[in-house]
């Protein structure tokens, strides 16, 4: 294992990586990144979105790294497993927020990349962890403390427990962790976070923390 702040992620995991990326340069970059990086096991460089659904569809990509805006408006295709990192302009976080496609499971500011950013970031997708650069979430923690438009729908109010998972939740723990954290079973801890992410209408745990600091679930203090 090793340590990224609090949280503990396998160093020993090998992964299938693909690039979505129609800027050659962008594409070269993020490969001469990818091959310093041991994680990778095998890594794929798309120059459009069909081509990076034509392989996903044919080939099993663990994670896909979507290097430029653009794709919001996309979606996966039926029954792929992939899941997805996205590179955001940590300058612009207001069209990058208006850009990410909602099934997204974890943002990178392209301006905090390295090789030890990217390493972490994939790591951390890959088990199904949440990963928001801090950036992104200070500008959701603005806009939650805006006024809601007249007829916007708050997400349901959480329980007490879904409150204290919601706080695991953002901060980056596994089912595993929380189950041990709240004193309960894994399936107790598996439950509740399908509860959260059925009542915050998120297809998974990076979306729901992120639709959670939005609609201000979550304090600037947790994060």
């Amino acid at each position: 294992m090793t340590q990224i702040g609090s949280r503990e992620v396998p160093v020993d995991l090998r992964l299938t990586v693909a690039v979505c990326a129609s800027n050659e340069l962008v594409r070269r970059g993020l490969n001469s990144i990818l091959d310093d990086l041991a994680i990778v096991g095998d890594d794929f460089y798309c120059e459009s979105w069909e081509h990076a659904c034509q392989l996903m569809s044919a080939t099993p990509v663990d994670i896909l790294i979507i290097a430029e805006a653009g794709y919001g408006g996309c979606q996966l295709p039926d029954g792929v497993q992939t899941k997805v990192l996205v590179l955001v302009d940590a300058t612009d976080l207001r069209t990058a927020l208006k850009d990410a496609p909602p099934w997204a499971h974890g943002f990178l500011a392209r301006q905090d990349l390295t090789p030890t950013s990217i390493d972490e970031a994939v790591r951390r997708v890959a088990v199904g962890k949440s990963q928001i650069p801090a950036r992104l979430a200070s500008e959701l923690i603005r806009r939650a403390a805006a006024p809601l438009p007249a007829r916007a729908a708050r997400p349901a109010k959480l329980t007490s427990r879904e409150s204290e998972t919601l706080a695991l939740l953002a901060d980056g723990l596994s089912n595993k962790q929380i189950a041990r954290r709240l004193s309960i079973s894994d399936h107790g801890a598996k439950r509740l976070v399908a509860s959260l992410l059925l009542k915050l209408g998120s297809p998974n745990r990076t979306m729901a923390v992120v639709t959670a600091i939005k609609s201000g679930l979550i304090e600037p203090s947790l994060l």
